[in-house]
């Protein structure tokens, strides 16, 4: 029998509905392949949801029918759970027909917005990022736990143990464990100031916690250690002078209607606490400045680069020349100035030399005029003596 041929037509709209399916449900796998791989994680997570907006709703819809479904399970099993032949995963659960009384909580514990292994990935990886800027705002072992079981790696509690729990011990079990590296923590009954005694000697026994043995891990956990000891303290003596009055109840201070009483007891306490605590912890911080000190002479040196320590020991060279040739030039210097001391002081004995010599000239002089004046006088005395004599005899001769 004669058949027409398929119509051109309908292949083109067969192949314009294929094409428009693709498009609605395509992801942007192929573009993400493309992406370098220092790209953003927010460009990177863009495109992902950017491609899977089909896939994000379709996921958020069977999210919440599954909530319907499981509570309509929940009636159910209010309805006929006494009817109903267990199984055996539930054999041995204690179940009663109460427990379903209210089930308008049933929800699944999945995320909705979450779709895929993808989404939880980038969302890991922009977590890692932002602690490595901020890394003092986040948990860094409740991070990389995260990040562990999402990428399906066994035993993360053995690549990563839990911090240990806090237990309540004396002073020498806490100076063991803290010489050990392990944190040792202060409780609120415990004696703080005796504690703390103990910390210290130990800490400043160079046989146990000054050895260099011990001293790296044992002194950062003492010091710590003992400033929780230090604020229960401070706590306790400020809550023994502020409680001390019947009529003050020990009760929340945001729940309290003698909130404004407290208040200003705790800054009258606060004055005897800081009198008490200048008596009691005078030695204590010595001997923690101590115990810095101690601590600084272990502290890690900072590794350098090996161009920056060529560098660094070029200038260290250049420095010591210069210092040797300043050190010359003083040298120098100060032998000038010696010598030039030296002529100055030779050539003032000279001077002083000369002037006496010309001082004692002057002095001869002045004797030898003062010598010849007088033997002039003497020679005029004479004369004059003489010629008397001579006018005395003529006058006796007439």
């Amino acid at each position: 029998m004669p058949f027409n041929q398929p119509s051109p037509v309908l292949f083109q709209l067969l192949g314009f509905l294929n094409d428009a399916a693709k498009g609605v449900v395509s992801t942007s796998e192929e573009k993400i392949a493309d992406i370098n791989a220092n790209a953003p994680v927010g460009t990177t997570q863009a495109l992902i949801e950017q491609g899977a907006k089909v896939f994000s709703a379709i996921h958020a819809r069977m999210h919440d029918s599954q909530r319907r479904v499981l509570q309509v399970l929940g009636r159910i099993n209010r309805w006929y759970l006494d009817d109903m032949k267990k199984g055996d995963v539930v054999e041995d659960l204690q179940i009663a027909r109460e427990d379903f009384k209210r089930n308008s909580d049933v929800i699944p514990v999945s995320d909705p917005h979450i779709f895929s292994e993808t989404q939880r990935m980038a969302q890991n990886q922009a977590i890692l990022q932002l602690m490595q800027t901020y890394p003092q705002a986040f948990d860094v072992n409740a991070v990389l736990q995260r990040v562990l079981k999402q990428m399906k790696v066994s035993g993360v509690n053995e690549l990563m143990p839990n911090a240990p729990k806090p237990m309540e011990m004396d002073s020498a079990h806490e100076n063991a464990a803290m010489a050990l590296g392990k944190p040792a923590f202060a409780y609120p009954k415990q004696d703080h100031l005796a504690h703390i005694q103990s910390h210290l000697n130990f800490a400043t026994d160079p046989m146990m916690g000054s050895n260099n043995l011990i001293a790296p891990k044992f002194i950062p956990q003492v010091l710590e250690h003992i400033k929780q000891h230090m604020m229960l303290w401070y706590t306790n003596q400020m809550d023994g002078y502020a409680y001390a009055d019947p009529s003050i109840k020990r009760e929340k201070y945001e729940e309290s209607k003698f909130a404004d009483k407290i208040d200003k007891i705790m800054a009258v306490a606060s004055t005897h606490v800081k009198m008490d605590t200048q008596q009691v912890f005078s030695g204590v911080v010595q001997a923690m400045q101590q115990l810095g000190q101690v601590m600084g002479q272990f502290a890690p040196q900072p590794a350098i680069d090996p161009a920056d320590q060529a560098i660094l020991q070029a200038s260290l060279a250049e420095t010591q020349r210069r210092a040797a040739r300043d050190q010359a030039d003083i040298a120098f210097k100060n032998a000038d100035l010696q010598a030039s001391v030296a002529e100055k002081d030779k050539q003032r004995q000279v001077q002083v030399a000369m002037n006496a010599e010309n001082n004692l000239t002057q002095e001869r002089i002045k004797t030898a005029e003062l010598t010849v004046d007088e033997l002039k006088l003497r020679k005029e005395q004479e004369q004059t003596a003489l010629k008397l004599q001579q006018s005395t005899q003529r006058n006796l001769g007439g």
